[in-house]
């Protein structure tokens, strides 16, 4: 007799879990670009426990922000400007960003009716490490929050990051690198810093024979002053993501 008691709880919990990595509320549409075609704003993904809201989003952008990983560990990614939505997701309770990075996922593979697979493969990056000495960042206390962001006020060139991962930093960094980066510092703690290239000269107005700037000499010498921190070229097993099937019309609301 005590067994179906017992048998009940847990398929109580197992629903429970699988209701936990959903969102409860989900709405995605389509938004217009201008007449010319331009988009008035970026791209914007704002979070507060338990809700998800991205504006003039691609699918590119959603999947790299559900899974956490560079655009450059996506295999057969969607291609082109392609279209661009507004997703607004909410969660049955307080659920952390990494949560609904796993309900994004699900509301993906939903709506949009995506199949992935991962491989991993061996490529030729970058390994953030701490550099000599130890690094420089300031613990967060609490555990979830925006991550890594641009710094938008005109006057500089920056990332602000507010109780980041170092994984989140290594995924931003790849993209000027136009190589992969992966976090093997070891530090699982969450992080609030500033990483200013300002000063590094990356904008503004060249001699006609001067070169482009070389992105990855400017981040080998901001990273290890401002943060303690250094890129190591290597080569390195990464595990990649390969989009199997992804259609651009979502399912409707």
């Amino acid at each position: 007799m005590p067994r179906i008691p017992t048998i009940t709880c847990i398929l109580f919990s197992l629903a429970g879990l699988a209701f936990s990595q959903t969102f409860e509320v989900a709405s995605i549409k389509a938004t217009a670009a201008s007449p010319g075609g331009e988009r008035r704003h970026g791209p914007n993904i704002q979070t507060t426990p338990g809700n998800l809201t991205m504006r003039d989003v691609d699918l590119g952008v959603a999947i790299v922000w559900a899974y956490k990983i560079s655009p450059l560990q996506v295999t057969n990614p969607p291609m082109g400007p392609g279209d661009r939505y507004d997703i607004l997701a909410k969660a049955a309770g307080p659920a952390t960003n990494d949560e609904m990075r796993v309900m994004l996922q699900a509301l993906l593979a939903e709506r949009f009716k995506m199949a992935t697979h991962r491989e991993t493969k061996e490529v030729s990056g970058y390994a953030l490490i701490e550099a000599k000495g130890g690094h420089k960042l300031k613990e967060a206390v609490a555990m979830d929050g925006q991550g890594v962001m641009p710094i938008e006020d005109g006057k500089r060139m920056a990332l602000g990051a507010s109780r980041a991962t170092l994984d989140q930093l290594a995924m931003f960094i790849s993209m000027p690198l136009h190589a992969i980066v992966v976090d093997q510092t070891g530090l699982k703690g969450r992080y609030d810093f500033e990483l200013d290239l300002t000063s590094f000269n990356i904008k503004g107005p060249r001699a006609k024979d001067e070169p482009e700037p070389d992105p990855v000499s400017i981040l080998q010498q901001a990273l290890p002053r401002q943060l303690g921190l250094r890129l190591e070229a290597k080569k390195m097993p990464v595990e990649m993501l390969v989009i199997d099937h992804l259609e651009k019309k979502p399912v409707e609301n």
